[in-house]
């Protein structure tokens, strides 16, 4: 099944997930509070899938082009847009790995738990896009699960609460520790998760300036940064 069509099927569980969720309410935050949104900002939400943090900024914002794979999300969005009277929301279906945008049209980039499903590659090939759609001045804010494979003392404190939160499910909790072991190994499957460093020398290579990382819970981080 391809990402796209994943996430098709996903919409209705995955909406209730981030909405019922408290930590995702507080990644929402965090991501609200770091993109200091201005009425003249031009805004692009990576990833929005049905509108989690693409409402949480539109009323601030001169505009929110909200980007994601799944036509099913972005029809979920338009139609939630249309009954909060939000009229300052755009959609764009598109595949971030190779995602287009005019040259210096945006003011800040958003994402919150998308990017992780790009490969390494991707993720920076990305990044080097945005420095071009970004004005001066404008920003990025990366909210994602950040760590790596276990080479740091967060990553593998990261790594156990994961496994025994799976554990805790019982023998199908165990079957998808044995099968993200052989995934995370292997770098492949649908989570490509990077760690905070890589995405600060990614960005800081690219360009960007002012570089910072934060975590905010479990695995769950916050990277900003802003083009000189």
């Amino acid at each position: 099944m391809t990402l796209g069509r994943m996430w098709n099927a996903r919409v209705g569980s995955w909406h209730e997930h981030v909405n019922d969720s408290e930590a995702f309410d507080e990644i929402r935050r965090s991501v609200v509070t770091a993109s200091r949104v201005t009425k003249t900002d031009r805004i692009v939400d990576l990833g929005a899938g049905t509108g989690f943090v693409t409402f949480a900024l539109a009323p601030d914002a001169a505009h929110v082009l909200a980007v994601d794979l799944s036509a099913v999300m972005l029809d979920e969005l338009t139609a939630a847009a249309k009954t909060r009277s939000i009229a300052n929301v755009d959609i764009l279906r598109a595949d971030l790995s190779a995602l287009e945008l005019a040259p210096n049209s945006v003011d800040l980039i958003v994402t919150s738990y998308a990017l992780h499903h790009l490969k390494d590659s991707e993720k920076a090939a990305l990044i080097d896009r945005a420095v071009v759609w970004l004005r001066p001045g404008g920003r990025i804010v990366i909210a994602d699960m950040m760590f790596g494979r276990g080479g740091s003392s967060t990553d593998r404190a990261i790594i156990r609460q994961k496994v025994r939160a799976l554990l805790r499910k019982g023998p199908g909790g165990a079957w998808r520790v044995a099968k993200n072991i052989v995934r995370f190994g292997l770098r492949i499957g649908t989570e490509l998760p990077a760690s905070p460093t890589f995405w600060c020398d990614t960005l800081r290579s690219a360009g960007f300036a002012e570089v910072t990382y934060s975590a905010i819970r479990a695995e769950a981080g916050l990277v900003t940064a802003r083009i000189p």
